[in-house]
């Protein structure tokens, strides 16, 4: 366990290049294990580097989300509508876990929002811009994937809301913020991946933007979990 937890973010970066190399080659049946070996490495990293008596709910709410982060990984293991639905749902729960935990970090207020709905706005747009884009290959998923971009952007948004916190801006500004961009970029890679392009390239982009993603959004609970 001290391997891990002094150098839990190298295994994790090494695991997730090992991954991107058995895309490119083809190698799925261990491609498949990499990628379930990714968020158990960073659950593992965040439970041993954090306060043991203190947080009890923000690291309840973090736990949950990474939780539900890893059963979506399982799910898009497996090809076929239900399977795709299923990791969506997944991940929206994750999406909404991450936002509560960003809330409550801000001492969330609407009249003093200004980075939340500035935020909110960009990400709105950018979505509705792919969302048309999508729409002609989306069918059925029409509705589920317009849920699943609301609950993205309202997380982009409240990880911007902390940038008007003065004790949070710094992990905001370092971790939380580019981890949900970059979050919001493996999403909208993996959807136009999904329904249109097909290309085996496109999955270590999304792999490499969503680990990414990942791995700085727990350095900062890390960090934050430490105060």
């Amino acid at each position: 366990m001290q391997l891990i937890k002094k150098n839990g973010l190298f295994i994790f970066w090494v695991i997730l290049f090992a991954h991107c190399v058995f895309i490119y080659y083809g190698k799925t049946e261990y491609r498949h294990i990499t990628k379930l070996l990714l968020i158990p490495l960073l659950f593992t990293y965040l439970v041993l580097n954090v306060k043991k008596s203190a947080f009890h709910n923000s690291k309840n709410i973090i736990y949950a989300g990474l939780i539900f982060a890893f059963l979506g990984d399982l799910m898009l293991i497996y090809t076929g509508k239900w399977f795709f639905m299923a990791g969506m749902v997944a991940f929206m729960l994750t999406h909404i876990c991450y936002t509560l935990f960003f809330l409550k970090a801000g001492q969330f207020q609407f009249r003093k929002a200004t980075e939340f709905f500035l935020a909110a706005i960009v990400v709105t747009l950018l979505a509705m811009q792919l969302l048309q884009f999508l729409k002609p290959y989306l069918g059925d998923l029409l509705i589920p994937v317009k849920i699943y971009m609301a609950a993205i952007c309202i997380m982009t948004a409240s990880a911007a809301n902390l940038l008007g916190n003065k004790l949070m801006k710094v992990i905001a500004t370092t971790f939380f913020l580019p981890g949900a961009a970059l979050f919001v970029l493996s999403d909208s890679v993996l959807a136009l991946n999904q329904f249109i392009y097909k290309d085996p390239f496109l999955d270590i982009v999304v792999m490499l933007s969503y680990g990414y993603a990942q791995c700085l959004l727990v350095q900062g609970f890390t960090r934050y979990l430490k105060i």
